[in-house]
């Protein structure tokens, strides 16, 4: 069984007015990143980051925590997932973007 969320991304149309949005709100603290990223980071350290939408897209995406990427992946499309964005390395590991049956993405993401 997987931990509870592990990471959220930002994919905003307008980011620079959802910085301070999530600033004033929340009183999450904004460090700017290269690649014209914005991570959010609380008292534990980062736990979010935002950036420019790529394509256009607008939303949130959680980040869960498996053993195995590839092993969730298959059991995740053996449920009626389909593949967003196949399994990609990042910065901490390795992910993959599935849309669940209802429609919602989310990311599964192996540490490494």
């Amino acid at each position: 069984m997987s931990n509870a969320f592990v990471w959220f991304h930002n994919s905003s149309g307008r980011p620079t007015e959802s910085t301070p949005f999530y600033e004033s709100l929340l009183g999450w603290k904004p460090t700017e990143v290269p690649g014209g990223m914005t991570m959010f980071v609380g008292e534990k350290g980062p736990f979010a980051s935002l950036r420019p939408s790529d394509d256009g897209t607008t939303a949130w995406l959680p980040y869960a925590q498996v053993d195995d990427v590839d092993a969730a992946t298959a059991k995740a499309v053996g449920l009626g997932a389909q593949v967003v964005t196949p399994k990609t390395r990042g910065p901490a590991g390795e992910f993959v973007v599935v849309r669940d049956p209802g429609g919602a993405a989310i990311a599964l993401w192996q540490k490494g």
